[in-house]
């Protein structure tokens, strides 16, 4: 089934082995839950182990084709990793900002010097980071990576959405993933909603997010009905060296994420760090992936969503690689 007709010109085609991902049945996963057909669609394939890619060739690109010859975007690792490592690829400089108390760590140092990044690091928290990238963007000739801020980037995420459909051959009935900004939600809702709008598809999976407790502005959000996205205060944010990839008191596309999850009928919870870690094991153990544990929070939310669901079949779950965010 070939989709890439459905790449606009403002969406650039994967490059360099991004995209394609494994995308496998997880059947000794199911008969551990108690249900059927579990696909999982395991991000770690991709150049620097996570789905990050996809966006960060997108930004590359887009970068390119506006004439930028620098690119900037405030993270705590993982993303930060992956724009280097394009922007390298592709020429260009890389000016990547990260909250000190995450560039300390000795790998996450190694992979953005091996990058030949320019690493500033940033007293505060990782929206700082974010804020002062946006900064050195109006003051300086730089292209923005960010999320959020009418920043389209979840368009390097619709192929997600391209590929479940074709590896799977069929509509799946709902797709889990873990959300921190949401970015990758709703990058996930539009390729979907791309395929709906061309009658290619005749309905939407579930949309399902999952998050950490204490920590998320969408899940909190979903929980008690609101129609936007209610910000966390900083002080009841409760960060783990697990639940760190998901961590956020505002998330940057969380509205549209939100969205995503209410048009599609779709779902949203918690997962603890025990959980969380419970899943990794059990991928790992099970289905042999090894994934970032905060990754496997869809695992518990898919459980929960069942629950208030009768559904029978075809839940795909998205999954990184187990590298630094």
């Amino acid at each position: 089934m070939d989709l890439t007709g459905l790449q606009s010109e403002d969406e650039p085609p994967p490059l360099n082995g991004v995209g394609d991902t494994l995308f496998s049945r997880a059947r000794n996963l199911e008969r551990v839950l108690g249900f059927g057909n579990i696909f999982l669609k395991f991000e770690g394939g991709n150049p620097t182990g996570t789905q990050k890619d996809r966006i960060s060739q997108y930004h590359v690109k887009k970068a390119i084709q506006q004439g930028y010859d620098t690119i900037t975007v405030g993270t705590c690792g993982n993303y930060g990793v992956s724009l280097a490592y394009f922007a390298k690829l592709a020429g260009l400089k890389a000016k990547i900002l990260i909250p000190e108390q995450y560039y300390v760590a000795p790998k996450r140092k190694e992979e953005l010097q091996s990058m030949n990044a320019d690493i500033i690091t940033i007293d505060g928290k990782y929206e700082d980071a974010v804020e002062e990238s946006r900064r050195l963007c109006r003051m300086e000739h730089v292209y923005d990576a960010n999320p959020g801020n009418g920043n389209e980037g979840w368009r390097g995420y619709m192929s997600i959405a391209y590929e479940i459909y074709r590896q799977l051959g069929r509509i799946p009935t709902a797709v889990c993933a873990p959300v921190g900004n949401g970015t990758t939600l709703v990058g996930i809702y539009h390729g979907f909603k791309n395929l709906l709008d061309q009658n290619i598809i005749d309905h939407m999976p579930y949309l399902v997010g999952a998050s950490t407790p204490g920590g998320n502005p969408i899940i909190k959000s979903f929980k008690t009905g609101a129609s936007k996205t209610q910000d966390l205060q900083p002080a009841e944010i409760k960060e783990s060296s697990i639940n760190e990839p998901l961590i956020a008191y505002h998330s940057y596309d969380g509205d549209d994420a939100l969205q995503a999850i209410y048009e599609t009928n779709g779902w949203a919870d918690y997962a603890s760090d025990s959980c969380m870690m419970k899943f990794h094991t059990m991928l790992r153990d099970l289905e042999g992936l090894n994934v970032l544990p905060a990754s496997a929070s869809p695992i518990e939310a898919l459980v929960k969503f069942k629950e208030h669901r009768v559904l029978n079949s075809d839940y795909v779950i998205v999954l990184t690689g187990r590298k630094f965010r």
